[in-house]
């Protein structure tokens, strides 16, 4: 994937995503209604800043990233290196639009939860939010 393409597939989730909080529809009210209450998320780029964000005050239990830089949001980022450690959860989002197929295999390894791409999770809360 270019770097174009990569920017142009952020986009279009982030309006998605936008359109989603408009709507009232928020990724917290669709994890705690299907009772996911322990959730890691892999990528800390421009999607896993605001996913943390929006999830500030959920039980977001570890973030990892391939640079592993935090900051006030999310200070302790970890490295795909210590995936082994990190504690099991009952979700595991995929905070990025590239390479989502070879970080679900290193996920698999340690997460017995779901794992779901951000693009995926969006999609479903717009779904959801428009059924209830």
């Amino acid at each position: 994937m270019t770097r174009e393409e990569k920017h142009v597939k952020n986009l279009i989730c982030l309006d998605k995503w936008m359109s989603n909080i408009e709507e009232g529809k928020q990724i917290s009210d669709y994890l705690r209604k299907f009772q996911i209450q322990r959730v890691g998320i892999y990528g800390y780029g421009i999607l896993g800043r605001h996913l943390v964000r929006e999830l500030q005050g959920f039980s977001v239990r570890w973030v990892m990233d391939r640079s592993a830089l935090g900051d006030d949001i999310y200070s302790n980022v970890v490295r795909p290196d210590d995936a082994d450690k990190q504690e099991d959860v009952d979700m595991a989002i995929i905070a990025a639009v590239s390479d989502v197929e070879e970080v679900e295999t290193l996920l698999l390894k340690f997460v017995t939860g779901t794992i779901i791409s951000v693009e995926e999770l969006i999609d479903s809360v717009c779904v959801w939010g428009n059924q209830s």
